[in-house]
């Protein structure tokens, strides 16, 4: 490929926080963060709250450009949020940590980015292997609750956030305030009027929560925050606050409607709901809809090193495994093995590309030259373009399955198994076959255990012959990361007996 200089055009002037700054001074009594009915924040509290947050890490010593790690749990949303302002104001630049990966994996990533202190929960109890300062808000917070008006420029690294793990470590990548503000400006706030508020059940410590924390000071709506793994909850205060709008993982759109949840409580004021993640089965979408009768399913897809470049549409049962079409200030390639673009319908390696600073892998300049080049980030997914111009998500690069001279795609593959009433959690991967090839093996949940053996015989009036997995091993439980992602190499290591 021959590469062509590319100059983005910077389209923001603003740091994350001063969108904060500016939405404090125009609505400050505005509640901002509704916790589960429960406590609340507005944008007036939460801007001096996390300037008295900031000054005490001044104090402590925190210079521009260090790392202060975030470990947060369960609903602590607000001391959350007032922490990472806290951190940004102080020029610092924050990483999303969660207690689930274990303290040892905690301080890995603390270690991996020479954090210099930590910001935790009230009742979390940092990793004693931490060497740096510890501190809660409370114990951080200064008497001086006036902006430090520290210098922050567009370019500066305002987050360190790691990927979801699922097919290996996680890896960090950083990311400049202008990524986040991009296309995003105070200039509206003062036109919100009082739109429906949005519901978000996303776990804390980890790059959802930040992405959550950052549309909560541009949305014109309350976001209304509930647990994760809660479906009746997450149907309770739907109706309760006639929720307009939902954010929602595959993952918990499992949960609710496979709870009753939605048979229980009235979801028709849901107007748009919106996925992420990863993909969602067309099984799943359509039950998810007879339940929201008077919503539209927004389904996007975006690799999290192109941030914000995306990719999106208006879920469609006539084309059910359709991904969407490049959103505003997105170019999308389908790139052959020799980087040109690849002809309509074929299969090839997603490029996306943004006028937005750009997030890079945290030291790791080689990784980066591989990953980036002219400004396109090579996913590493595999996807095609039909000749309607709609993108079509096969899988990532290094999980697709490789068997009998060809790709298996794991989305088909599970999307195929929630067609089966029984099917509660599916999860496809490849094990080591014959003649250096993979064999597709499944591992289901199953509301009703004599299912399993009617899967293969259910799955043939749906795939072809080498998408059909030999293998189908029942579980209880599928590991999952705390998006709720199917954890496929565990899987992959307990059904090899190289992990219990």
């Amino acid at each position: 490929m021959t590469e062509r200089a590319y100059t983005p055009e910077i389209t923001t002037s603003f740091t994350v926080h001063d969108l904060l700054r500016r939405r404090a001074e125009l609505q400050p009594d505005r509640i901002a963060l509704n916790v589960d009915d429960g406590p609340t924040i507005g944008y007036g509290e939460w801007d001096r709250r996390s300037n008295a947050v900031a000054r005490g890490l001044i104090d402590a010593g925190v210079r521009h450009g260090q790392v202060i790690g975030l470990v947060f749990d369960g609903l602590d949303w607000i001391d959350y949020a007032v922490a990472y302002m806290g951190v940004l104001k102080a020029g610092a630049t924050a990483t999303h940590l969660n207690q689930n990966v274990g303290a040892d994996e905690i301080v890995r990533r603390m270690e991996f980015c020479s954090a210099v202190g930590l910001l935790h929960g009230e009742d979390v109890r940092p990793p004693a292997a931490f060497t740096g300062f510890t501190g809660t808000v409370t114990s951080m917070a200064s008497q001086d609750t006036s902006d430090p008006q520290i210098e922050v420029d567009v370019t500066d690294i305002s987050d360190i956030l790691f990927t979801s793990g699922t097919t290996g470590p996680a890896k960090g990548s950083a990311s400049p305030h202008g990524n986040l503000t991009y296309g995003r400006g105070p200039e509206g706030f003062h036109l919100f009027g009082d739109p429906e508020p949005l519901l978000t059940p996303m776990p804390l410590g980890t790059t959802a929560s930040a992405t959550t924390i950052n549309f909560s000071i541009h949305t014109p709506s309350t976001l209304v925050i509930c647990p994760i793994d809660a479906p009746e909850r997450m149907a309770q205060l739907i109706e309760k606050f006639s929720i307009g709008s939902i954010m929602i993982t595959p993952w918990l759109a499992m949960q609710l409607v496979h709870s009753g949840a939605t048979e229980r409580h009235d979801l028709s004021c849901v107007e748009t709901i919106a996925n992420a993640s990863t993909a969602l089965p067309p099984a799943i979408a359509r039950r998810l809809l007879e339940a929201m009768p008077n919503a539209r399913l927004n389904m996007s897809y975006a690799a999290s090193e192109a941030v914000p470049a995306s990719i999106g549409h208006t879920f469609d049962p006539a084309v059910p495994m359709a991904t969407g079409r490049p959103l505003r200030g997105t170019e999308l390639r389908i790139a052959d093995e020799h980087g040109e673009e690849a002809p309509t319908g074929e299969l090839g390696e997603i490029w996306l590309r943004s006028p937005a600073p750009k997030r890079y892998y945290f030291d790791n300049p080689e990784l980066n030259a591989k990953v980036h080049a002219d400004r396109w980030t090579r996913t590493g997914d595999l996807g095609r373009v039909d000749a309607d111009g709609l993108l079509h998500f096969f899988d990532r690069r290094n999980v697709a399955i490789r068997t009998r001279g060809t790709l298996v795609s794991t989305i088909e593959v599970e999307a195929a198994l929630y067609e089966h009433p029984a099917v509660r959690a599916a999860a496809v991967f490849g094990m080591p076959g014959a003649d250096g090839d993979q064999e597709v093996t499944a591992a289901v949940a199953l509301a009703d255990p004599a299912a399993l053996d009617e899967l293969p015989g259910f799955l043939a009036g749906h795939l072809a012959p080498e998408q059909i997995p030999g293998r189908i091993h029942q579980v209880d439980v599928m590991p999952r990361s705390a998006n709720g992602k199917v954890l496929k190499h565990v899987l992959r290591d307990r059904l090899t007996g190289r992990a219990g």
